[in-house]
């Protein structure tokens, strides 16, 4: 693949709501979507028509409990500690917004998988009995560097329905 230089261009942009999922995100019309495995309720699309080692993932699960604000501490401890477990882990930033009728968690991190370095930015939100995980992926450093203004846009674009 021929190394990636200047910043990527819109083509368009297209609001993906998948089925009766309770959130819709907006993703440039060009990125190739692939299906997750049965049991998965969400979507995984990348730039790369072949490649989904960068890509963003959105994933959404239902709750056999609404969650409350007294369960924050605990959430957010799995949180991290699902993050620290990964190999190679070094955490560049860690954030949180907390309230009564939505909650989210996000981190951005390196970890290695395999040979690789791979750039990740993750946020876990919460609302009622919804759980919305949302995983914006570089396959390097570099490249999650050169998509970062498209995973931006479509982390900040999420609708919860």
């Amino acid at each position: 693949m021929a190394e990636l230089q200047g910043n990527p261009a819109y083509t368009g942009m297209t609001k993906h709501i998948p089925g009766n999922a309770g959130y819709a995100i907006w993703l440039p019309s060009d990125w190739h979507e692939t299906k997750m495995k049965k049991g998965h309720n969400g979507a995984i699309f990348s730039p790369y028509k072949d490649d989904i080692n960068t890509c963003f993932l959105a994933e959404k699960h239902m709750l056999k409990y609404s969650v409350k604000p007294d369960d924050m501490p605990v959430l957010r401890e799995g949180f991290l500690k699902g993050i620290n477990a990964l190999p190679g882990v070094e955490i560049e930033k860690t954030d949180e917004f907390l309230s009564e009728a939505i909650n989210f968690f996000e981190a951005r991190f390196t970890y290695l998988e395999g040979d690789a370095r791979r750039k990740r930015w993750v946020k876990n939100i919460y609302w009622g009995n919804g759980q919305l995980l949302l995983i914006a992926q570089g396959k390097d450093e570099d490249d999650f560097a050169y998509w970062e203004s498209m995973f931006f846009n479509t982390m900040y674009t999420v609708e919860l329905l």
